[in-house]
């Protein structure tokens, strides 16, 4: 299947990824840029490959979602251990991103079904805020607050991420009642 083709190769981009952010030093240049956006592009494309050629699938489905963590936990744990991400409460919110990954795969594997849509409008906000974040922490410094513009989006990105797993939570607490 081609689409998890697309998608398994994107998922192999975290590996140059994180090493270019953790042990590069910055001397690479737009090239961890490079890498991440494509896997970003790619994500978008495996699913309409799928859709288009009929290819979608559970297996393909989780692949999908192991790649978007892969991607994310490459990209701030590479910023974290290259020296990007230093102040213990940006840490935090690099963390907070990691950290929702978990939780909502966790509490989606416990209730499969029972959580209701997973991407809903504030969810949304949080992936735009989460790439740009990202993006900009990544890319060569072009303009003098493009890190503080980058800490702020990371920071709104761990807002809405805390928003949105409390009402992941919330849900699932109803679902463990109903037994």
């Amino acid at each position: 299947m081609i689409s998890n083709a697309i998608t398994i190769f994107r998922t192999l981009l975290t590996i140059p990824l994180f090493a270019l952010l953790a042990f590069g030093g910055g001397a690479y240049g737009w090239w961890p840029l490079a890498l991440f956006l494509g896997a970003g592009l790619l994500d978008m494309v495996d699913g309409k490959v799928a859709r288009a050629r009929n290819e979608t699938s559970a297996f393909g489905a989780m692949i999908d979602l192991i790649g978007d963590r892969l991607l994310t936990f490459a990209a701030v744990l590479g910023l974290i251990v290259g020296g990007v991400i230093t102040w213990p409460l940006d840490v935090a919110a690099g963390i907070v991103l990691i950290a929702r990954d978990l939780v909502v795969a966790s509490l989606n594997e416990a209730l499969p079904g029972k959580l209701g849509p997973r991407v809903g409008p504030a969810e949304k906000v949080k992936i735009i805020a989460a790439f740009s974040a990202l993006t900009l922490l990544i890319a060569p410094t072009m303009f003098a607050q493009q890190q503080i513009l980058g800490l702020i989006a990371l920071w709104m990105a761990a807002v809405l991420t805390v928003s949105t797993v409390v009402g992941y939570w919330l849900a699932a607490l109803k679902e463990f009642a109903k037994g």
